[in-house]
């Protein structure tokens, strides 16, 4: 699909479509028609970072189609604002036979939005299909060795091991089997049928997407908002004149330039908390110079990251100096203090000498290094333009960095060929467990999906694995002290910063509290209440 493609639905054109697979109600579609005009009445316009691309949750794999997604689909379980699972789909807490089963009770009022029932088959189909299908986020469920639907109410999940951690995956969206097989291509683009209080009524892929409450929400709490648009846009600036103009009520991540800015505007204020984002530069390990340690090495000394995060992102985060966040190491009582004195400073004179040197050793001569960077995110494209800067300095003159669309930018940094990538500037949003981040972005069975370095140190792979698969907190305290310490070391990763979930709000909505977990946001409707509009 090109960047001015899109695929178009219209109400009358889904309801006609679904027809023959159950007398759905229809979903969604798209349009490439731009949303103009301000915010009014009940409906809420919500300016993302980036646009969704997708709302199927089997293949979701950034957090802004996440975002718009959950305005549509529901999980077994969600989180509060203290991380506390919160049922939803599930009737009562889940049952824990033994450290590897587990069974959880579907709530037997839920409906889907062609009027369906949720039913154990639906979550055991939704669990085994991102393995099944070789998704990017089968990391979350690759433990499950088997999802049953012990009767239309009743799912069992027997795991391969103990893995502490899977409580976190119970919180994965639910989508019924029936309408997702009919057509996998389409679900989540052209169709979007899950159980939330809002239907998707327009999609445009890499744009916008627009939700509206459905006839029949089931469940305790009733939307406040009728109507919900998200967009992308990716100028920080613009995004928060939007505030100023009403074009928006809610947008996410104010640039720190404009963080002040931003909260003394009129009828508009600032919110944040602390995430669990993560933001690196990634080595193409592979093969080429960067399959070197020494080489990546002399990267590192480029320019200093403290300075760069000092200038560019505080007050919006913080200096990050391991592959999680602080927040999940202080909580494991890892060794911060050694990992910060890891990462060099400034020197430009060692990184040229290292790098040319190791160059000469491994008979590299005209060395052209890409770094890859998501199109239209601004913060990780001055990164890559940083370091591009930085290698033209010291002899590289045809460094280059190359933006892509979020789509195929996944893909690239997902093929290992050095001649595409040498680094990519990555994120990556997890959790609470060191697993939702080590798993995902290192592991050997995630290159290809998620891991875009293609580092094949055997020791730290089964440090790895043995902590997730084992339930003492204590040993995989240690296994993730020692493979992260190997991982730094060997500079897989250089650690950037985290970033605040941060939002500037217009004061006409009601209810609005940030989630450290950026795909939840923005909790339109949440155990703790139902966001609102004031006129």
């Amino acid at each position: 699909m090109t960047d001015n493609d899109s695929r178009r639905l219209t109400r009358r054109r889904a309801l006609k479509g679904l027809g023959s697979i159950a007398g759905a109600t229809a979903l969604a579609g798209c349009s490439t028609d731009s949303i103009p005009g301000a915010s009014s009445g009940r409906h809420l316009r919500y300016a993302q970072v980036l646009p969704p691309v997708s709302l199927d949750p089997v293949e979701l794999d950034d957090p802004w189609s996440a975002q718009a997604a959950s305005a549509a689909f529901q999980g077994l379980y969600a989180y509060d604002a203290e991380l506390n699972l919160v049922p939803v789909l599930a009737d009562g807490a889940p049952t824990k036979r033994d450290e590897t089963t587990y069974e959880v009770s579907v709530a037997d009022d839920a409906t889907f939005h062609d009027g369906s029932a949720v039913r154990a088959a639906d979550v055991a189909y939704s669990f085994e299909a991102p393995v099944r299908e070789d998704t990017p986020n089968r990391w979350a469920v690759e433990m499950v060795a088997d999802a049953t639907a012990v009767d239309e109410t009743t799912v069992e999940f027997d795991l391969r091991y103990p893995y502490p951690a899977f409580e976190h995956s119970l919180t994965r969206p639910i989508v019924p089997e029936h309408v997702r097989e009919a057509d996998r291509e389409a679900f989540g683009t052209d169709t979007v049928v899950g159980s939330g209080p809002y239907e998707c009524t327009e999609f445009t892929e890499g744009a916008s997407a627009v939700f509206e409450v459905r006839d029949d929400v089931w469940g305790p709490a009733d939307p406040a908002v009728e109507r919900v648009t998200f967009i992308g846009n990716h100028a920080g600036l613009a995004r928060t004149m939007s505030l100023k103009t009403g074009q928006n009520d809610i947008v996410e991540r104010v640039q720190p330039k404009l963080w002040e800015a931003t909260a003394a505007m009129p009828h508009a204020n600032v919110v944040s908390t602390e995430s669990f984002n993560y933001h690196f530069v990634g080595f193409n390990t592979s093969a080429g110079p960067m399959a070197s340690p020494k080489a990546r090495e002399a990267v590192d000394y480029l320019f200093s990251m403290d300075d760069l995060v000092r200038h560019v992102v505080e007050p919006a985060g913080r200096r990050q100096h391991s592959p999680v966040p602080n927040r999940v190491a202080k909580a494991w009582d890892m060794p911060l203090e050694a990992w910060k004195d890891v990462p060099h400073g400034a020197n430009e004179t060692k990184a040229k000498r290292l790098l040319h040197a190791e160059l000469e050793r491994m008979g590299i001569d005209n060395w052209t290094p890409n770094v890859a960077v998501p199109k239209h995110d601004l913060l990780r494209q001055k990164i890559g333009t940083k370091l591009v800067n930085k290698l033209r300095d010291i002899g590289f003159r045809r460094a280059r960095t190359t933006s892509y669309h979020w789509r195929e930018y996944r893909d690239k940094v997902a093929t290992g060929d050095s001649e595409t990538y040498a680094m990519f500037v990555g994120s990556w949003s997890g959790f609470a467990d060191p697993d939702t981040f080590l798993y995902p972005l290192f592991h050997e069975n995630m290159e290809g999906l998620t891991n875009g370095t293609f580092y094949g140190d055997e020791a730290v792979m089964e440090h790895i694995s043995k902590a997730r698969a084992t339930a003492d907190r204590q040993e995989r305290q240690t296994h993730y002290e020692q493979a992260i310490t190997t991982l730094l070391e060997d500079r897989v990763h250089l650690p950037a910063f985290t970033l605040d979930n941060s939002f500037g709000v217009k004061q006409r909505v009601d209810g609005f509290e940030p989630h450290p977990l950026a795909a939840q946001n923005p909790r339109l409707v949440s155990g703790e209440g139902v966001l609102g509009l004031t006129d």
